[in-house]
């Protein structure tokens, strides 16, 4: 692998966590929600 290819694979990497800690974010306030409105 080149630097290159390490840096292209890093970034992906970072938005795809991104978008997975948004994600759960998202869920955990529509359960606390869902809880709470029970």
């Amino acid at each position: 692998m080149t630097a290159e290819d390490m840096l292209l694979n890093g970034f992906i990497f970072s938005i795809v966590l991104i978008l997975v800690g948004l994600a759960w974010g998202f869920l955990i306030l529509k359960v606390q929600d869902k809880i709470e409105g029970n």
